[in-house]
């Protein structure tokens, strides 16, 4: 739906008497009506001037309309749906239904025909009854469909009533129903008439839906309300109103498939089908139906793995079984989220205002395919973790788009007051930052996701456990993961999607905050000081925000194999499980590395910082960016629609207009025009922008490096191959066969541009035209060789023993003595997250041994069996950044 303006909405007011072609087969007490009584009138004019269907779907309908007859079906008979239906297609000059089953709708035409209609139709009913009219509602569908008409099929017609019925009156009210789709389907059989069935589906309302028994007595089930019920949702939500028009179903067509099979069961197949796509329609917007958290604690403490940790903790800490179960149910309330439609509905007025103030622009794409997989099975959201906007952003995305929010796993540091209630409240859940050495809190938080996904709601959970101070994506931490896989493995579902979301920020929020920390700085606490602090960041714009929703990762598909060792419980098969994880988890961050996006700071990062210098000319900048986004064209990286308007104009205007307003640039003119200068500090900013193109930039930073001497290309892959294995961490690149034809591609590439050919013995050389683009290349790269040269160093002065934070002291001096010596240039490349992942590839390869947690400052580490040949790794980095 889309709003429209009040002259369009006078417009379709006048609009003229659209009779249809179904001629007598019009059924004057049901049909919709060319023009309106007063009050009516009045009441869609106030209420649904604003709105129209969508422009492909108002055409796909008038299409079908012409090739034959029209059946629009709903679930459940509503007189306000039908007369929204009745306003909309008179402004889409869409033919007006001629027929419904189930209501009366005669009096929102004009006063005195509205009598007439309502004279006419007592005499009728006096002188056939109910059981004659009914049949001649019957006779009047296949009128309609002969004459190729359009008609409404509404599958309920019983109103919801607050005394129980018997199953004799529930039996004849949906065999009344099922008697018109019989004839509909009877008369294609018998005359094959060309009818469309077309789905349709109205909300009024927004977010979740929770169990309210007692109220549903007097406004019904949300997904089926009262009369009044519909009237009250309608008046508070009107304006959130969305409406889905399914794929129309050729019932010819349809029918000729199965003529074999008989009218009666072609009936059934086709009511089958029917059901089964409004559910599908109905499931993003309102979503399983969340329990209430009393009855929540009782299902998670009720599981047979919390009542078995139970009883062993009961067996050794001596302690009775009630109070354990009191400490279950404390921990699942610290934990679970209790959503509020009201809380969602006043925080999406809040966060509107509060994206308006700080973002130029939001940019989503592939929220498409997110809507259609949510038909299907649960979700789960595995999006990049680059702001704590990136959870407000989505789940904002889905309730903008009529998609139930996602229950998002927080940390529990996030849960400080206030903000920790509102967060439950708007569907967060919290957890420990580690579960070791409570095996019961463990318990209940797993139970209490399978719980989750059991139900059938969307979750999300960041897999790479905390924002990335470095704007890469980082290793992935699997204990979500693991407990996603294992929940599917024990057959909760027979489907799970994981969709890997991707953000771009062309300004970060956090920017000072994540650049101390880089510098060695702790993590600031969250509390009520600092957001109130936050409000500052309110006076500036951060330019643009890209979202892309990749491709949903059916579960179902990707472990197939592996079920029954991710379902096993027995501790012996615990490292096949976390292997199986771990492969699962490097499969989403590659997904994850797959939706990078190039934003306008994010190429013009990479071109200011790929030079020692602190400044360089505009044009030599014009001239770095437009050769970085031609590279990041080939590779398949969108670039965000600000970088390409602003290509477009030759000097890259507003780009430089946005870095200086960040003050992250200077322009100082010069008598050859102007220089671009930019201090340390945002030497540090620019190098995280740039961070964000590392999964494209690093593989052909490698295949530059290798390709500093002339080489074949088949060592130049080998050689760029293994530099990729010692940044394995930093960029997660795609391995085996991927890799060498994407650095094949790039080769390719190089080659087609000019940058490289191949001299008479077939080796590759650099061109002199290709010598400024391999440097461009290799400088994305050297950071990252001369903090890892750095570490390398430092352990070998240490020895390769002691806690991480001597290491990381160590390795942040010799690195400063290699950038006042001149043997390093980018004093950027160095930080805690590169560390990390430095000394976590050395025990993986083997040359160093240590704990399992290597973030920690007290972690220790220790020679490993390949120690003796890290030398050699020095002596092979300083090589190749002296000889660059």
């Amino acid at each position: 739906m889309s709003a429209t303006d009040k002259p369009e909405a006078r417009q379709a007011e006048r609009a003229p008497e659209h009779l249809s072609t179904a001629g007598d087969a019009v059924d004057p007490l049901t049909a919709m009506t060319p023009r309106f009584g007063r009050l009516a009138q009045a009441f869609g004019q106030r209420f649904f001037a604003g709105f129209r269907l969508d422009s492909d779907e108002a055409e796909r309908l008038r299409d079908i309309q012409n090739r034959g007859a029209v059946v629009y079906v709903m679930r459940y008979a509503s007189r306000l749906d039908y007369f929204l239906f009745n306003w909309l297609f008179l402004r889409e000059k869409l033919r007006p239904a001629s027929f419904a089953n189930g209501i009366r709708f005669y009096y929102y035409r004009p006063f005195f025909e509205v009598i007439r209609t309502l004279l006419r139709g007592l005499v009728t009913r006096v002188r056939l009854g109910q059981r004659g009219m009914r049949g001649l509602g019957i006779s009047r569908t296949r009128s309609v469909l002969t004459a190729g008409g359009s008609m409404f099929l509404f599958l309920r017609t019983d109103k919801v009533r607050s005394r129980p019925r018997s199953r004799r009156d529930v039996v004849r009210s949906g065999q009344s129903e099922f008697d018109y789709l019989r004839e509909i389907v009877a008369t294609c059989f018998d005359q094959s008439p060309p009818v469309y069935l077309v789905p349709l589906a109205v909300f009024w309302r927004k977010g979740p839906r929770a169990r309210r028994r007692f109220l549903n007595v007097f406004y019904g089930a949300p997904e089926r309300p009262t009369d009044t019920g519909k009237v009250v949702s309608f008046l508070w939500n009107y304006r959130n109103l969305a409406i889905r028009v399914g794929t129309p179903i050729d019932l010819q067509g349809f029918v000729e498939e199965r003529r074999s099979g008989g009218a009666e069961r072609i009936t059934k197949q086709v009511r089958r089908v029917l059901l089964i796509f409004l559910r599908r329609e109905e499931k993003p917007v309102e979503g399983a139906a969340l329990r209430p958290l009393p009855r929540v604690e009782d299902v998670v403490v009720a599981d047979p793995e919390v009542q078995e940790v139970i009883a062993e903790l009961a067996t050794e800490e001596r302690r009775r079984l009630p109070r354990l179960e009191k400490r279950a149910r404390r921990y699942l309330r610290e934990i679970a989220s209790n959503p509020s439609p009201t809380v969602l509905a006043v925080l999406d007025v809040i966060v509107s205002w509060i994206f308006k103030k700080l973002f130029d622009r939001l940019e989503v794409h592939g929220l498409e395919r997110v809507e259609a997989a949510a038909k299907l099975h649960p979700l789960v959201l595995v999006p990049c973790h680059r702001s704590h906007f990136d959870y407000l952003i989505l789940s904002w995305l889905f309730y903008e788009r009529h998609l139930v929010p996602p229950l998002v796993a927080a940390g529990i540091n996030l849960s400080f007051w206030p903000l920790g209630s509102i967060f439950r409240r708007a569907g967060g859940f919290f957890m420990r930052r580690t579960f070791e050495g409570d095996r019961l809190y463990a318990a209940v938080f797993r139970c209490y996701v399978r719980q989750l996904i059991k139900d059938g709601i969307t979750q999300e959970f960041f897999i790479e456990g905390t924002r990335s101070r470095t704007g890469r994506t980082l290793e992935p931490r699997l204990g979500m993961v693991a407990m996603v896989l294992e929940a599917f493995a024990r057959g909760v579902r027979r489907d799970v999607f994981l969709v890997p979301v991707g953000f771009t920020y062309e300004r970060l929020v956090e920017e000072r905050s994540i650049t101390e920390e880089r510098g060695g700085a702790g993590k600031a606490r969250e509390n009520l000081v600092e957001l109130v602090r936050a409000r500052r960041l309110l006076r500036w714009r951060h330019g643009t925000v890209i979202v892309r929703f990749g491709e949903p990762i059916s579960l179902a598909e990707h472990l197939e194999g592996n079920r029954a060792v991710l379902a096993s419980r027995d501790p012996l098969d615990a490292p096949a499980r976390r292997a199986v994880a771990q492969r699962f988890g490097f499969t989403v961050c590659r997904h994850l590395n797959a939706l990078v996006s190039a934003g306008r700071t994010n190429v013009a990062a990479a071109a200011l910082v790929a030079t020692p210098a602190r400044g360089i000319s505009r044009q030599t900048f014009v001239r770095r960016v437009e050769v970085l986004a031609q590279l990041l064209r080939h590779l398949e990286v969108p670039l965000g629609a600000a970088l390409e308007e602003d290509l477009g104009t030759g000097d890259l205007r507003g780009t430089v207009e946005l870095l200086e307003r960040d003050e992250l640039i200077r322009r100082v003119p010069d008598r050859r025009g102007e220089i671009l200068t930019f201090d340390d500090r945002s030497r540090e900013i620019l190098d995280y922008y740039r961070g964000g193109l590392a999964p494209a930039l690093v593989p052909a930073g490698a295949l530059a490096l290798a390709l500093r001497h002339p080489v074949t290309l088949e060592e130049a892959i080998a050689e760029a191959s293994e530099w990729l294995d010692l940044l394995y961490l930093e960029v997660l690149p795609p391995e085996g066969p991927e890799r060498e034809g994407e650095l094949r591609r790039l080769a390719g590439y190089a080659e087609a541009r000019g940058f490289v050919y191949a001299d008479p013995e077939g080796r590759i050389c650099v061109s002199e035209k290709g010598e400024a683009w391999c440097a461009l290349l290799t400088a994305q790269i050297r950071p990252l060789l001369e903090a890892y040269r750095a570490l390398a160093e430092a352990l070998l002065e240490l020895g390769g023993q002691g806690e991480r934070q001597r290491v990381e002291e160590e390795a942040r001096a010799l690195h400063r003595r290699h950038m006042l010596l001149g043997e390093g240039a980018f004093p950027e490349g160095l930080c805690g997250t590169t560390l990390t992942n430095g000394l976590r590839w050395l025990v993986r390869e083997r040359f160093l041994e240590g704990d399992a947690n290597l973030r920690r400052s007290s972690a220790q580490i220790r020679p490993g069996p390949r120690w003796q040949e890290l030398e050699s790794v020095d002596e092979r980095l300083a090589a190749v950044l002296t000889s660059g």
